[in-house]
């Protein structure tokens, strides 16, 4: 009865991490309130270096000194600048590295979230694994892994048992 209990305990507690989890870093694409780049460029340097993964979340209007994600129409892509002050109901934001302020003035309902956190170079690992030779040799890596680590457990047990 008590294996049942802690098996049921180890379940729940499993099951409230993964909700815990999946409320915290879900994708803004699955429904869920976070965004993810990575930093392409050096104009945040040197708080955040080229391929850096950031975490951006929505909600609430970015003050003076947040960390804003936005798209900047005349590049096509988004942009990741600190606001520096607020003039007309739009942002003026800059690069912490750059010694201009940005042509673009993004609207606060323009602007995809403020930067949550920064897991540094975990971004260029990810870009690797977006080529597909480097993905099939990770899982072919893994695969090796999990293959040789389940025969190693099981001859050990043999041994056990011989004795």
């Amino acid at each position: 009865m008590r294996k049942v209990l802690a098996t049921v305990s180890t379940a729940a507690v499993v099951v409230v991490i993964c909700l815990g989890g999946w409320l915290l870093f879900a994708p803004a694409e699955l429904g869920g309130a976070t965004r993810y780049a990575v930093v392409e460029g050096a104009s945040m340097e040197p708080g955040l270096q080229r391929g850096d993964l950031v975490l951006v979340r929505g909600g609430g209007e970015p003050a003076v000194c947040d960390v804003v994600l936005y798209r900047d129409p005349a590049l096509g892509v988004r942009v990741l600048h600190r606001v520096i002050r607020v003039e007309d109901d739009r942002f003026v934001v800059q690069g912490d590295a750059n010694d201009f302020v940005d042509d673009a003035r993004p609207r606060p309902s323009e602007v995809v979230g403020s930067l949550w956190f920064s897991v540094p170079r975990a971004g260029s690992a990810l870009l690797w694994l977006q080529v597909p030779l480097h993905a099939a040799l990770l899982a072919f890596a893994l695969t090796l892994v999990a293959l040789g680590g389940g025969s190693a457990r099981t001859g050990a047990r043999e041994e056990l048992s011989e004795t």
